[in-house]
């Protein structure tokens, strides 16, 4: 196995893993430290049955629930079946495009949110739709004094996506508040990290919802700056695995999306934010 480091901030490209085969656990080790080092790991050119897929990720801890189950795999409803085809429309008659709206970490409104996301590159637009990861490491530190004082300590309150219409059950599975710090504690690394979804936030604990909203988008403005983040260029079979208790993605929306972009996605169960 070779590592190679893609961005300054973040990001690592794994040669030499299939994960068509099994993972024994000294090389689970290995890319375990190697998600820890470098947050983002790409492995290309994995050519997976669903099953070897949910086996492969099995390796990292349990796959946990998610959203929308109209739109999990018949068969493995451990994935997750991206496709901006049938992301159902906005307002304004837009495609809605899941993971394009905010800056983010996955899935807050569970009380034990994904400590890791996978996402499988199935089928790619002509051009465009990368996925941006932002360090949260270094958004924490690189706040001004001020900003950082302003949000020691504080906690939100997380709950179903006040973006997208959910189905009574997801619905009903998902918007028990969820309480998580602003600023979590990585429970393998011990570094602090800015931690939230701003679409999942109700609200932040003694704060007005407006008052949260505003001070989570000011927050996220003055820490994500080029220097923390890094940018994918997808191609088929890419298979790009991030830790959520550092980073904050976003998938960036510059295609069409009913010329279709589909991911295969599975998040790994974490612990309770602290």
């Amino acid at each position: 196995m070779e590592i190679r480091r893609l961005g300054d901030a973040l990001g690592a490209e794994v040669i030499g893993v299939d994960l068509a085969r099994p993972i024994d656990a000294a090389l689970a080790r290995r890319l375990n430290d190697a998600l820890l080092e470098h947050i983002v790991l790409v492995l290309r050119d994995q050519r997976l049955t669903p099953g070897q897929y949910v086996e492969a990720m099995r390796t990292f801890g349990r796959p946990a629930p998610q959203n929308h189950t109209e739109q999990l795999m018949d068969g493995h409803p451990e994935i997750w079946i991206l496709d901006s085809r049938r992301g159902g429309l906005r307002k304004d008659g837009e495609r809605n495009v899941y993971g394009a709206n905010a800056w983010h970490t996955d899935h807050t409104n569970q009380q034990r949110p994904p400590k890791i996301t996978a996402l499988l590159a199935i089928r790619l637009p002509p051009s465009g739709g990368d996925t941006l990861f932002a360090n949260a490491y270094a958004m924490l530190e690189g706040l001004s004094a001020q900003t950082r004082q302003r949000i020691e300590g504080r906690r939100t309150v997380n709950g179903a996506d006040r973006h997208l219409e959910l189905r009574e059950d997801n619905r009903h599975a998902f918007a028990a508040p969820a309480i998580h710090p602003l600023v979590r504690t990585h429970p393998e690394t011990g570094r602090r990290a800015i931690y939230c979804h701003p679409l999942k936030m109700q609200h932040i604990e003694g704060m007005s919802p407006q008052e949260s909203f505003e001070l989570v988008d000011r927050l996220l403005e003055e820490a994500i700056t080029p220097a923390v983040t890094y940018r994918h260029r997808w191609s088929p079979g890419d298979l790009v695995m991030f830790d959520n208790r550092a980073c904050l993605h976003r998938a960036v929306r510059d295609y069409d999306p009913d010329v279709g972009r589909v991911m295969h996605r599975i998040i790994v169960e974490g612990d309770a934010p602290g």
